[in-house]
């Protein structure tokens, strides 16, 4: 059976975003889609205007869109995403952002931002008014950790599928050490200054990544001597997905946001790829462990 990506979806704003973007990343992995919308009670035949404005809105979808939909009923949006989740065996979550934001702007809403915190699977942000494009340059913040390894072995994996140009990024910051969250946590010691020894380490580590990797990918490697957030949040605006891992401690299998991290999910300008910490294939059921399942 393909694998099910689920995509958030609130009929009464009726932001599509999510499910656009879920859509994309099915169309060359052979994944269904699954909307779901999320309310904190049973949707009773007497409840005629809730029941209407929710049904008109999913069957809209389905017919415009093809995909399968569901409602969901629980106290805990979150709870409930996850859940589903583990129910479906779903290897991806894609969320909307908060329509406060504005559009092209990833921002995320408390629903989301709850739900990064123990997600059992990688979370996709869509930017606020998102609408399906293909994937052609993807981009990569890479640190010499188990965290930043795992990020570019999965952004590879989706260049490969997908047929687009790896932009693999490291940043260093100026104060002469990685930036805390993107280095798993290790503070730059105050007061010394980047050092040719920093910027010779950081560049071997990326070479022996890069290297380490299967053939068949258009990749860019680029060091940066700045502050790794901002570094990324610039390369946003020229790609079409931005993979970031988890920080760089806290429990397995869970979705946690450091400094960088959680820069990227308020502030990019393209959909970001938050990945769980200590998977290193967390999306092998929908790229297989080569990225190579044949497109339905």
């Amino acid at each position: 059976m393909p694998a099910t990506i689920i995509a958030a979806y609130n009929p009464y704003t009726g932001d599509r975003a999510p499910v656009e973007l879920a859509l994309a990343a099915a169309e060359q992995t052979g994944a269904r889609v699954l909307a779901v919308a999320i309310y904190p009670w049973e949707l009773s035949p007497e409840d005629t205007a809730t029941r209407s404005v929710v049904a008109d809105a999913l069957r809209r979808l389905q017919e415009d869109l093809g995909v399968d939909t569901r409602i969901v009923t629980d106290m805990s949006a979150p709870r409930a995403m996850h859940e589903l989740a583990a129910h479906e065996r779903a290897p991806l979550i894609v969320v909307g952002s908060t329509t406060r934001g504005r559009v092209g702007r990833v921002l995320t809403g408390s629903t989301a931002e709850r739900l990064l915190q123990g997600a059992p699977c990688p979370i996709l942000l869509a930017p606020h008014g998102y609408r399906r494009t293909r994937l052609r340059t993807i981009a990569v913040g890479f640190a010499d950790t188990p965290e930043g390894h795992g990020a570019l072995k999965t952004a590879h994996a989706l260049a490969a599928r997908f047929g687009a140009r790896l932009r693999v990024i490291a940043a260093l910051h100026p104060s002469g050490a990685l930036d805390a969250a993107l280095a798993g946590g290790l503070k730059p010691p105050r007061g010394v200054m980047l050092e040719g020894r920093h910027r010779q380490e950081t560049q071997a580590a990326l070479e022996r990544a890069l290297q380490a990797l299967p053939d068949g990918v258009e990749v860019e490697e680029e060091l940066h001597v700045d502050d790794p957030a901002e570094v990324l949040l610039r390369i946003s605006e020229h790609v079409d997905l931005l993979v970031s891992g988890s920080r760089g401690y806290g429990p397995l299998r869970s979705v946690l946001l450091g400094g960088v991290s959680r820069r990227l999910v308020d502030e990019a300008s393209c959909p970001v790829l938050v990945l769980p910490r200590g998977v290193e294939q967390p999306l092998e059921d929908l790229l297989g462990e080569t990225g190579t399942v044949a497109a339905g």
